[in-house]
């Protein structure tokens, strides 16, 4: 059976691995280092100060690496892709993960699922549930950090509809899902969910508006993620409000858009200073992982033990420099130093080599619209925007995100297309295949 060539859709530059590096993190990260020179009263910067030239450096050239072997991995080509694709495996693929993130959703907030009263107290804040005081059930509720891969086909097929519309279904999952997300960031406090949620979205539209013309979309394709800074900072400084805002420190002294600033700024410019003084203060290579596998170390019913004894890990590190040369409140090691500490100079540059040329190629296969792309790309991405605060693919929910991509993989494989009706000569109508 002959095949095409696959046909990679153009997408604005801030959605390949190259460009996001070179254009975005890149100068980003030399602008958030500047943050320690202001003496503004809305940053917190408490601590030893680190990050300086030398460091800006270091880190410059790992991002580089990303973007070199980023852009190498979008030239390759997978090979020919079939004629027709049935995303009727896509969605049935998407379902079945969906189905698993509501049922671990269920398990995790259970108490406000079947209890509609606190519900509604939470939801109007005449409740304040506290994080700790809401049981995990380790193995089961960490499954819903597999929603991502519902909303990366849901976004994906929203926009790119194939031959075959969504069905009812998968909008009704989405609407179950996102609010299940949508109470986890609230309740849990956690805005990194959210940004799951949105970043399928994201680069979905960013494909999208690759084939549209007019000013407005030219801007989105050229502004790209400078354009969603002041929302960032806005979401940001929203979620500081009731925790930080009424403080002594921030109230009455400065306005609401200065706090969110100011927070933000801290937040991300600790981050690489706790990476960089990690590597001024503390002896590194460590060669424990502490960074770059944390699921590993933390994986449930005891299976990161031997792990964490064969490597020398006994307790983290990074708590015992925080407390001794930083604020213990800013606890991110930056997913830029943070391969570093793990692995030394060639052992981190070839990690962030490795993400590049993997996520390049996931990048070319999202392009290509192929479901390997649409369902790893985001992951990537993710990888990036988050790089400031800590190595992602590192962290448990990313490793749970990542089972969820391989069954989805197994079950669309698993799903067999119905044969195409036969035509004969002479014949208008169609008849089904013996």
């Amino acid at each position: 059976m002959k095949t095409s060539t696959p046909m990679a859709m153009p997408m604005p530059w801030w959605c390949s691995p190259a460009g996001i590096a070179v254009g975005f993190l890149l100068p980003l990260m030399v602008l958030i280092s500047y943050a320690g020179d202001l003496p503004h009263p809305a940053l917190t910067l408490r601590g030893v100060q680190a990050l300086d030239a030398h460091y800006l450096q270091l880190g410059a050239m790992m991002i580089l690496a990303i973007a070199l072997t980023g852009w190498l991995g979008a030239q390759l080509q997978f090979g020919a892709a079939p004629v027709a694709r049935d995303v009727r495996a896509w969605d049935r693929a998407a379902l079945g993960l969906g189905g698993i993130a509501t049922f671990a959703f269920v398990i995790w907030f259970r108490d406000f699922v079947f209890n509609p009263v606190l519900l509604f107290q939470t939801l109007t804040g005449a409740f304040k549930p506290d994080r700790n005081t809401i049981e995990l059930t380790p193995g089961l509720t960490s499954l819903a950090n597999m929603g991502p891969v519902f909303f990366s086909v849901y976004a994906f097929r929203l926009f790119d509809k194939g031959e075959r519309a969504l069905p009812r279904a998968m909008h009704v999952m989405f609407v179950v899902l996102g609010l299940f997300t949508l109470f986890r960031v609230y309740v849990w406090t956690e805005r990194l969910a959210l940004i799951e949620l949105l970043v399928p979205f994201g680069l979905t539209v960013g494909r999208w508006t690759s084939t549209r013309s007019g000013g407005g979309w030219t801007l989105a394709r050229t502004v790209g993620p400078y354009a969603a800074i002041p929302m960032v900072i806005l979401f940001f400084g929203a979620s500081e409000y009731f925790r930080s805002w009424s403080s002594d420190t921030y109230q009455g002294k400065m306005d609401f858009w200065e706090f969110a600033l100011g927070r933000f700024a801290s937040y991300y410019y600790t981050s690489l200073n706790n990476g960089a003084g990690l590597l001024a203060n503390m002896p590194w290579p460590t060669g424990t992982f502490e960074f770059t596998l944390e699921w590993l170390h933390r994986a449930p019913f005891g299976l990161g033990k031997p792990f964490s004894q064969a490597v020398g890990y006994t307790v983290p590190r990074l708590d015992y420099y925080l407390a001794t040369y930083q604020d213990e409140e800013f606890n991110s090691p930056s997913g830029i130093y943070g391969p570093l500490s793990d692995m030394g100079i060639y052992g981190g540059l070839a990690y962030m080599l490795a993400i590049g040329l993997v996520s390049g190629l996931c990048f070319r296969a999202y392009r290509e619209a192929r479901l390997v792309g649409v369902l790893f790309y985001p992951i990537f991405f993710i990888t990036f925007m988050e790089i400031y605060r800590y190595p992602y693919l590192g962290v448990p929910r990313a490793f749970t995100w990542t089972l969820g991509i391989g069954l989805a993989l197994l079950l669309a494989s698993t799903v067999k297309p119905i044969p195409a009706p036969r035509r004969t000569a002479g014949d208008s109508s169609a008849h089904p295949t013996s």
